[in-house]
């Protein structure tokens, strides 16, 4: 199957990293059960993560829990650095 990282979608399926719609989360935080999840790490982040886990003593669900609890969100929710996700790059001035 044919994915890329990058805006836009491959002819076999949506980009990774992007939400996938018609999947919303089934897991229920008021379980108080643990939430197993699948992800995919590209290998440059997967190198720096076993890094930072190994360098910290944390395991890799350790180095992401650790992450989030001190990740700083709004009042939503969003993370500090969700709008930078949106940005276009300004365009070069001819002249």
């Amino acid at each position: 199957m044919t994915r890329k990282i990058g805006k836009g979608v491959e002819a076999n399926g949506p980009v990774r990293g992007r939400a996938q719609t018609g999947r919303p989360v089934t897991y229920d935080p008021r379980s108080g059960q643990n939430w197993r999840t699948g992800v995919v790490i590209v290998p440059d982040m997967a190198e720096k993560a076993i890094k930072a886990a190994g360098s910290t003593g944390l395991s890799f669900a350790g180095l992401v829990n650790e992450l989030i609890k001190r990740m700083p969100v709004d009042e939503n929710g969003r993370p500090a650095w969700a709008d930078e996700l949106n940005q276009q790059e300004a365009l070069p001035l001819t002249g």
